[in-house]
């Protein structure tokens, strides 16, 4: 009997509002932390890949520096790059600008219209 009494008291104890309750706010304090968890989790894949992308653009641009070094260590790369940032010629040769032009109407495109054809031009 003793030992029912005593199962039925460890019982009473466990099914307890008190110990509910606080089973209850563990179980919001495990289940918050655990949110918070996932949450930085998500943050640092954002960042992850964000950090993969320019790592991504780094390596491209270290590529193209690498091609254009490579161009500029011989000496036609170095004759072009010259020849397009300054606008030069070498001895002998000769540049050639063009420039747009404007679109004049000549004088012999346009027919000449006589006094009387004007006049009546302006009632048409």
């Amino acid at each position: 009997m003793r030992e029912y009494q005593r199962k039925r008291k460890i019982r009473e104890m466990l099914y307890s509002r008190t110990v509910l309750a606080a089973l209850l706010l563990f179980i919001v304090l495990i289940s918050k932390a655990a949110w918070d968890m996932y949450g930085k989790e998500r943050e640092s894949q954002r960042q992850l890949e964000a950090v993969e992308n320019e790592l991504a653009a780094l390596v491209a641009r270290e590529n193209l520096l690498q091609d254009d070094l490579t161009r500029l260590r011989t000496p036609e790369g170095i004759e072009a790059e010259i020849r397009a940032q300054f606008q030069v010629a070498k001895p002998g040769e000769q540049m050639v600008v063009l420039v747009e032009g404007r679109n004049v109407a000549s004088e012999e495109e346009v027919p000449a219209q006589s006094f009387m054809s004007r006049f009546f031009d302006l009632f048409r």
